[in-house]
């Protein structure tokens, strides 16, 4: 998968390890839900990280877990 440079956007979340704030960035091309993992550069416990579009108000939304049960 290629990114979008346009596409890329700071996002900013708190850690749900440490509770630091961190950024990273998200890449808006796709339409599709995206998970994937990032490491915070904090305390280096590993984020899941949803990125899906809302429906409702067509405004991507991006969720950070401290596990993958999402995903199970």
């Amino acid at each position: 998968m290629t990114m979008d440079q346009e596409k890329l956007h700071d996002a900013a979340a708190h850690c749900p390890h440490c509770g630091h704030t961190i950024h990273f960035y998200v890449d808006l091309s796709e339409d599709d839900p995206q998970n994937y993992e990032e490491e915070c550069p904090v305390c280096g416990d590993v984020l899941y990280v949803e990125l899906f579009r809302d429906v409702g108000d067509d405004k991507f939304h991006v969720r950070i877990k401290a596990d993958d049960e999402q995903y199970y």
